[in-house]
């Protein structure tokens, strides 16, 4: 029988399977010798061989996450909350491009937007401008709350985010139950505690799964780059193939279209500032 892992305790392994009923199971020795099973994955299992079920094959995955390890994501859910704590666009922007690399579907998600609804729209409005899906969010006031469940509809999204920012109160909201805890903000730190033990899949509807994870605060960009990011901003696109020298990072060189555009206001310099930082980043990594 085939079926999906949504939670892995010790060992043991909740799956969920094509008959929608859920089976505790364990691997077989050689199979867990060869390779992890991740949360996520999609697996064969055999529910008669004596009283234990067991996982019998493990499915090629089309990506995965190493924290939390979970497996076959379609699209990351980045949340940030626009006070409290205070917006870190150099972290929203990481997570974007961390999601890009990773072959996932990043959707931007504005969350606390009751705290401050004029510049909740306009940081909204301009990534949608970039080509993103966003919504801005309340769980205190119901607001952009269908707009987010349209979103998630038919796919398994992971929630990410920095601590604090309401990742677990948005799926609370849509699980109608307190299922996952959430964390309070300190007013010293403007920072949350982290309050997810573990990697859960949890179906909110027939194919429709959500996870929380801990905080992206702490997760840096974990893929070795070997090739340039640039592609991986949208704005810069059009601009890619205008530049003096083919092999132009946007940095110093001269005659740079992107840095031009930058200037005269069509890229966000801030956006372009994020990019700088990654780029730089990286290269201290190598050295």
């Amino acid at each position: 029988m085939k079926g999906i892992i949504l939670k892995n305790q010790n060992g043991y392994f909740t799956i969920l399977g094509d008959n929608q009923q859920l089976s505790l199971c364990r691997s077989r020795g050689s199979l867990k010798r060869k390779s992890d099973i991740l949360v996520g994955d999609w697996v064969d299992y055999d529910i008669n061989q004596g009283t234990q079920a067991l996982i019998t094959h493990v499915y090629s995955r089309k990506n995965m996450l190493s924290r939390p390890p979970v497996a076959n994501i379609d699209q990351l859910i980045l949340v940030a909350a626009i006070e409290k704590p205070t917006l870190n666009y150099f972290l929203l922007d990481k997570m974007i491009i961390s999601a890009g690399l990773l072959g996932m579907r990043p959707i931007i998600c504005i969350n606390k937007c009751d705290l401050n609804m004029p510049l909740a729209r306009t940081v909204s409005e301009e990534y949608q401008k970039i080509g993103y899906d966003t919504v801005y969010t309340s769980t205190y006031e119901d607001i952009g709350l269908s707009n987010l469940e349209m979103l998630i509809k038919g796919m398994v999204s992971v929630f990410s985010g920095s601590s604090g920012v309401g990742k677990s109160s948005l799926l609370n909201h849509f699980l109608g139950e307190e299922y996952f805890s959430s964390g309070e903000v300190s007013s010293h730190t403007e920072k949350g505690k982290n309050t997810t033990k573990h990697a859960e899949l949890v179906m909110l509807k027939k194919g429709i799964f959500l996870m929380d994870t801990p905080g992206y605060s702490f997760l840096e960009l974990s893929i070795d780059i070997q090739e340039r990011i640039d592609y991986l901003f949208p704005e810069f696109v059009p601009f890619l193939n205008q530049c003096k020298f083919h092999d132009c990072r946007h940095m110093t060189e001269p005659s740079c279209r992107i840095r031009n555009a930058v200037e005269d206001g069509t890229i966000l310099e801030r956006r372009y500032e994020s990019y700088l930082r990654i780029v730089k980043n990286q290269e201290k990594n190598k050295d």
